[in-house]
């Protein structure tokens, strides 16, 4: 029997599934099929038996609106597991969900993890996926995965960069030859730019949900020149009155809210490539930076990094779904998954080079 065939049967009854485990989406990317489930990182469960109510989407209608008996929990802290009981649901059941339509042995997993993750919180994604029921599970670097997910090379020689904008993490890598050249990883995302706008509009004496200021980010957020789009209506609390109204917030208010977060993930891609050797940066002028994740939808944030960095940037092809993609993808290949997973001594040298900020090629 060929070795495709055999590839095929083996998928068909114990499918390669990537994972990302995101502080606000969690994707399940099966190898072959495509993003099969895309769910916010949500779990609602009964405070006094400790049932699970609902997950994912379902949890998101409860937000804000669950009894005192519900409790809507997220399971990742920037991109870290804060309530592994949760995250282990979490993973379970939507991987079940993934996967419920045809008969099946447990699935080979591999799980991204951002590299601000310590070696203990990266185990314990490992183990909570392990305990959903996965026979095989690994972890690579978010960076990396989100590359591959794009459609990068990662084991050409030539430099490449990604910046991958989540939820609770922001990933700036410079990559070659499988590995990571460059790397800092910061603890701010889409959540952040969720807060600075709930920030602003509690300053002005009017305050909204989490899901609220999300959908205002999703709407006027910028960077750069505002393109010029409609206001959006919220609802919320008039602190003043001490009831509920309605409030119209402008492209110019989103954007002067969340500049000081903008900058931040400017700067920190600047300090990546002002560290980046001669060599490096003349690769970089060719193959640009890619930009991955949620926050890379932000209406010109690319082009602001772009202009700013003197590198042409671009937005990947479905941005959301790449990290998950991508460690899909790594998992297919077994070769590029053993060089990029950590264990035994580039174990060891990769987290302790992520404690001075930048790490170095865990390539043999």
């Amino acid at each position: 029997m060929s070795t495709p065939l055999l590839s095929t049967l083996r998928s068909t009854v114990s499918p390669d599934i990537g994972l990302d485990l995101g502080t606000a989406n969690t994707v399940v990317y099966e190898r072959g099929a495509g993003a099969i489930v895309c769910e916010p990182s949500l779990v609602a469960y009964d405070v006094r038996s400790g049932a699970i109510v609902a997950i994912g989407n379902a949890a998101r209608a409860m937000e804000g609106r669950a009894p005192r008996a519900v409790r809507v929990v997220r399971p990742l802290r920037r991109g870290t597991i804060s309530d592994f009981r949760a995250a282990q649901t979490l993973v379970a059941r939507l991987v079940d969900r993934a996967l419920s339509t045809r008969p099946r042995l447990a699935p080979r997993l591999v799980a991204s993890v951002p590299g601000c993750a310590t070696d203990i919180e990266c185990k314990a994604v490992e183990q909570a996926v392990r305990a959903a029921g996965a026979r095989y599970t690994n972890y690579v670097p978010q960076a990396v995965a989100a590359a591959v997910g794009a459609g990068l090379d990662v084991t050409a020689t030539r430099a490449q960069m990604i910046v991958d904008i989540g939820g609770g993490t922001t990933e700036i890598a410079i990559l070659g030859t499988a590995g990571v050249i460059r790397l800092a990883s910061l603890p701010i995302g889409g959540d952040t730019l969720d807060a600075a706008i709930a920030a602003r509009l509690r300053a002005e004496r009017f305050v909204v949900g989490r899901p609220t200021s999300e959908l205002v980010k999703c709407a006027l957020a910028y960077a750069g020149r505002a393109p010029g789009r409609a206001p959006f209506v919220a609802s919320g609390i008039d602190v003043e009155r001490g009831e509920p109204a309605q409030r119209e917030i402008d492209e110019r208010f989103v954007g002067e809210a969340i500049a000081e977060v903008v900058e931040s993930i400017v700067r920190a891609v600047g300090a990546v490539l002002s560290s980046a050797a001669p060599e490096i940066a003349a690769d970089l002028i060719d193959s640009g930076i890619t930009m991955t994740g949620g926050g890379a939808l932000i209406a010109g944030l690319a082009g602001e990094i772009g202009a700013r960095m003197n590198v042409p940037a671009t937005v990947a092809s479905d941005p959301l779904l790449c990290a998950a993609r991508g460690a899909g993808e790594i998992l297919g290949s077994p070769t590029l998954l053993e060089r990029l997973r950590p264990h035994g001594d580039r174990f060891t040298r990769w987290y302790q080079s992520l404690r001075t900020g930048m790490r170095e090629s865990y390539s043999p």
